[in-house]
């Protein structure tokens, strides 16, 4: 009888030879049969390691994860855009079942840039009396937003005691009377949220996105072929990303730092997007 082999991606070949009781061939046959990406699966725990240790300790730099974990500096830093980012990482097919997302991002935590970034886009453009602010987190950019003088209606899925607790997609937003102004969270929904904020919005959405999302052909697809930001802000420095919104606990700003910008849609626009360049006031 043919035995079963249970194959761990995490252990190395000769590691799951010895747990199966099976020669190293029969698992390298196992692994091409199955079209399993080991490379792949190598990068997603390093990335899946990485970002366990900054969501205990945030401030911790490249340098100082790569002598915490069985990573070199230059492979630490090679994925950093991926570790401090929301970005998702999909799972290659393993014993011929699609495993789910793999979401690495914690379930409680979440990770915001600073308040100065609102003050940036707020001395670049103008907006309605009402905003709403649907991913608001503790409140740090509603409440730059209400010192500009703006009334500002803040939710968050997650109560994290501030502004109301809602799931933006379930939330009932009165059509027109709201721009809105956000640092939305970076996930498979990112594309249905910015849907949504260009439906309800009054005239303009004004969203702080990682630089990388610009590219990406079901972006374009779904998104950027049909509803075209109107201008495009692109940060000269990189912005501070702070795990939970703790800028407090922030040591070494440049191990926590990404390329970011801001996408401003107005309602029916339809046209050639202007890019610009934008600083960080801070």
């Amino acid at each position: 009888m043919k035995k079963k082999i249970h194959y761990n991606p995490s252990l190395t070949i000769a590691e799951n030879a010895r747990k199966n009781g099976v020669t190293e061939d029969a698992i390298r046959y196992h692994i091409k049969s199955h079209n399993i990406d080991r490379r792949k699966e190598g990068q997603i725990k390093i990335i899946s390691d990485c970002r366990n240790l900054l969501a205990t300790e945030p401030e911790l730099s490249p340098y100082q994860i790569s002598k915490r974990l069985p990573y070199s500096v230059n492979t630490v830093k090679k994925y950093w855009s991926q570790i401090v980012g929301e970005e998702e990482i999909e799972l290659s097919n393993i014993g011929n079942k699609k495993h789910q997302t793999l979401t690495l991002r914690q379930k409680y935590n979440f990770y915001a840039t600073h308040p100065s970034c609102v003050a940036d886009i707020l001395r670049a453009e103008s907006f309605c009396h009402f905003i709403l602010e649907p991913f608001c987190g503790t409140g740090s950019m509603a409440e730059e937003i209400k010192k500009a003088g703006y009334e500002v209606a803040a939710y968050d899925i997650v109560d994290r005691g501030y502004g109301g607790v809602a799931d933006f997609q379930e939330l009932q937003v009165e059509k027109g009377k709201y721009d809105i102004i956000s640092n939305p969270p970076y996930d498979q929904h990112t594309i249905a949220h910015i849907l949504k904020c260009l439906e309800v919005c009054h005239s303009k959405v004004a969203l702080l996105l990682p630089l990388n999302y610009l590219s990406g052909k079901e972006r374009y697809d779904r998104l950027f072929s049909l509803y075209t930001p109107q201008r495009v802000y692109v940060y000269q420095e990189r912005i501070t990303i702070a795990i939970n919104g703790d800028f407090e606990r922030i040591k070494d700003a440049g191990s926590n730092m990404t390329n970011y910008c801001w996408l401003v849609w107005e309602r029916n626009f339809r046209g050639i997007t202007e890019l610009r360049w934008i600083s960080n006031m801070r």
